[in-house]
């Protein structure tokens, strides 16, 4: 007992002055800090509405910047006070935001980490050591990139909806399942599915290329032979587990339960692990050991860390561990609560409201979930005609997925995506019409007119929003630089025996007298 007792006191005496020794050292305060705000960052992602379901993309990138600090530590740094406080002032500028300018302001997302990483970078490397440190930006620029274009690429420009279909069909009909493929149809002699971009291989491949980007970063220096070969490898995992997925699902058309699981996300999340598991093994053949072993490297030099450099790093890590209590105990939920409960319309009579919550629902198109805040249904009478104006409340949007119109036929989606106006000063909307019904629908843009598809919405962001005059609100966290929110609005009056298009000028004339009355909606502070 007594012997234990012996080991146990000297293995704490041993631990205790292995952290004396760390606290003298310069590297170990880098560390600290660079792990704080991984972590800080990671609580934002999690909680995104947008971002949140990439957590695990952006831990492993965080992964790799912190590996990559670990491999420099033996390197030596002699920043300057100048560049120290310089970074250190940079750094706050950008933690000093509310967190939910965070989730609303994806120009911020994207910049913020960025910038705070350069005054991290300054206060850590200085001026002349950022140069050194080249792949550890790198990485950051690469984890805040926005991939979601090769998406984008894919869908319109290399119709790849239409090519996992036939390689899938293929596949079947090697199988002797008798498939054939038609356009993005996979039809078998029990029934058919229809291929969409988000059942196939794409999002599998933009996953492993941004995989690959950490490897060919992280594991330096790489031949181009090896690096193409990782490409390569990306491209095809990802293609055929998706082929092999849409194939599955084929097979499955008339099980509902087996096909609603396997369509679902909990069945992509597998075919995800087999992608990244298949992708290690590929790696692994394609970079030899050595590459992944680490090699011998002479026992480091503790470079001893000035008492006044020391007791800055400490008061800046303690400053970002308190900024962050402050901002998580002050933190204020998205405002929502931006609809009264009477809008007044000219010579219409407001007769009923309905109020609804934050809710989600599924875009058929991309089959993700969309987020809408809050949204209010006003009912309004004149002169025995009835008039219904709805209203819901979005952010983070490009503009694109409009609620009201998801859960149409194909008809009528066609109908009104081939009947968008516009009014000089008000914007663009778009008309179709049931049997019963006549509909004016578009997005109220908080500045610029009215928009109905995504290019519209962006060009009124990139005209009206980062303009020079709103830089200096920005940096100092007043406003947002691209305000990404929007009310989809729908106007609604019965036919009750009218032509349509008479019905059709009745809600261009409300349209264009109230817009202003509505956009002002946006002025209630988020």
């Amino acid at each position: 007992m007594f012997t234990s007792s012996q080991k146990l006191n000297a293995t704490i005496k041993g631990f205790l002055s292995q952290f004396q020794s760390l606290l003298l050292v310069h590297k170990f305060y880098l560390l600290v800090i660079f792990t704080t705000l991984a972590v800080l960052h990671l609580n934002i992602i999690k909680n995104h509405q947008i971002e949140g379901e990439k957590i695990t993309f952006y831990a492993v990138y965080w992964g790799g910047i912190l590996y990559l600090l670990w491999q420099y530590r033996q390197a030596k740094n002699n920043p300057s006070w100048l560049s120290s406080f310089l970074g250190v002032g940079l750094l706050f500028i950008v933690i000093l935001r509310p967190i939910n300018l965070w989730h609303l302001d994806m120009m911020l997302f994207r910049i913020g980490p960025i910038v705070a990483g350069l005054g991290v970078g300054l206060l850590s490397f200085g001026f002349t050591g950022l140069r050194h440190y080249w792949r550890l930006f790198l990485l950051l620029l690469l984890m805040l990139f926005p991939f979601e274009f090769i998406n984008e690429i894919f869908n319109s420009r290399l119709h790849f909806s239409e090519v996992t279909a036939a390689i899938s069909a293929f596949l079947l009909h090697y199988l002797g399942f008798g498939a054939t493929h038609s356009g993005t149809f996979v039809k078998l002699p029990t029934g058919s599915v229809d291929v969409l971009y988000y059942c196939t291989g794409g999002l599998l491949i933009v996953w492993l290329l941004q995989l690959t980007l950490l490897i060919i970063v992280v594991v330096f220096p790489l031949s181009w032979q090896q690096k193409w070969g990782l490409v390569i490898s990306a491209f095809a995992t990802g293609f055929l587990v998706g082929c092999i997925r849409v194939a599955l699902l084929a097979l499955l058309v008339n099980n509902r339960s087996l096909f609603d699981y396997w369509h679902s996300h909990s069945g992509g999340t597998i075919f995800m692990a087999i992608a990244t598991i298949t992708y290690a093994a590929l790696c692994n053949w394609i970079l030899p050991v050595e590459f992944l072993s680490p090699s011998a490297n002479p026992k480091p030099t503790i470079e001893i860390i000035d008492p006044k450099r020391r007791l800055l790093l400490i008061a800046t890590w303690l400053g970002i561990i308190l900024t962050a209590f402050y901002l998580i105990a002050s933190k204020k939920p998205i405002s929502a609560g931006i609809f009264p409960d009477t809008i007044a319309m000219n010579s219409w009579q407001q007769v009923k409201v309905k109020s609804l919550s934050k809710y989600k629902y599924k875009n058929p198109t991309t089959d993700k979930l969309e987020i809408v805040e809050s949204g209010k249904d006003y009912s309004y009478f004149k002169n025995g005609h009835k008039l219904a104006v709805q209203m819901r409340y979005v952010v983070n949007t490009r503009g694109q997925s409009n609620p009201f119109v998801y859960h149409l036929s194909q008809n009528l989606l066609k109908d009104s995506q081939n009947n968008i106006k516009q009014l000089k000063e008000v914007g663009y909307y778009t008309l179709y019409n049931d049997s019963k019904q006549a509909y004016l629908t578009a997005c109220i843009n908080p500045r610029g007119g009215s928009t109905v598809t995504s290019s519209q919405f962006m060009k009124n962001r990139y005209k009206y929003d980062i303009i020079s005059n709103r830089f200096l609100p920005w940096i100092a966290g007043q406003n947002l630089i691209r305000d990404d929110r929007c009310i989809w609005t729908q106007l609604s009056i019965p036919l009750d025996g009218y032509v349509a298009h008479e019905i059709y000028t009745v809600l261009e004339s409300i349209w264009n007298d109230n817009y202003a009355t509505w956009q002002s909606l946006f002025l209630t502070k988020y």
